[in-house]
């Protein structure tokens, strides 16, 4: 196998942990979205109004998108641009998005560094703005 077929592979793998991310927050599938990070993960808000940064665990992070989905009827991260790069057994994502909550819509970026450990590829650290 090239290196340019294994890291597609790689590319690809990660584009699969990153699309059940955003399926499992339009669903609110909780669990789902849990296994698409490590259980250490950290997650950062950058308040571009307060210039701000958020620093919060992953169970905070669940709370909140689970906070959405119970005051608007739905609430969706909506994917306009991923871009995958891969160094080793990391990967960085970035995607840009419109975050649809009611009737109102929010544009940001993510930005996503995943590990692959013990066999597969998890989502260690998220930051983003809205």
């Amino acid at each position: 196998m090239t290196d340019s077929v294994a890291i597609e592979q790689k590319k690809q793998a990660v584009g699969q942990v990153i699309a059940k991310y955003l399926t499992a927050v339009k669903t609110w599938d909780e669990e789902a979205f849990r296994e698409t990070f490590h259980p250490k993960a950290n997650i950062q808000h950058y308040y571009v109004k307060g210039d701000e940064i958020k620093t919060i665990t992953l169970d905070e992070f669940v709370a909140s998108i689970g906070s959405l989905h119970a005051k608007y009827d739905n609430a969706e991260e909506k994917a306009r641009e991923i871009e995958v790069q891969i160094v080793d057994h990391l990967a960085s994502v970035r995607v840009a998005f419109s975050f649809v909550m009611g009737p109102r819509a929010l544009d940001g970026q993510d930005l996503f560094n995943l590990a692959f450990c013990k066999g597969e590829w998890k989502i260690i650290h998220k930051s983003y703005y809205l």
